[in-house]
């Protein structure tokens, strides 16, 4: 079984479990709880995200733009990446904290994790190489 929530309805509350189909066929109406189960606005909210995922090739966009970002930004300070799609981070020669409050300085907005020398990224799905490329070049002006 997999959860997903949060992004699924693009701020609207929802939340989906996933289930392979013997997992499915032993579940009976009522077993679950659910706070917004099965709700209208829930999942017309989540239909109209999935709709947008699709015809926007966001899927294909991330991929494209996830390889460019693990490729691009092994410079200044970090010496690798870590993680798939958009849940990314950067694995640093400095603590992650110093190297975050530096970007911010410059606009650029990144998080850190609980291991102390990972820069943690969570970009929106219509993140570009363009916005990769100023990641980039700020990472390789910064120092090691």
């Amino acid at each position: 079984m997999i959860t997903a929530a949060k992004a699924l309805g693009n701020g609207f509350p929802c939340a989906a479990l996933l289930t392979c189909a013997k997992v499915s066929a032993s579940l009976e109406l009522g077993l679950l709880g659910t706070t917004y189960g099965g709700g209208p606005m829930a999942c017309a909210a989540i239909e109209a995200v999935i709709e947008a995922i699709e015809s926007q090739g966001l899927l294909e966009n991330v991929r494209r733009v996830s390889d460019y970002i693990r490729s691009a930004c092994i410079v200044g300070p970090v010496t690798a990446s870590q993680g798939e799609g958009f849940l990314l981070g950067l694995r640093t020669r400095r603590p992650a904290k110093q190297i975050q409050a530096e970007l911010l300085e410059g606009g650029i907005l990144a998080g850190t994790a609980s291991d102390s020398h990972i820069l943690r990224l969570l970009p929106p799905f219509i993140l570009t190489e363009e916005h990769v490329d100023m990641l980039r070049d700020a990472l390789a002006g910064l120092p090691t």
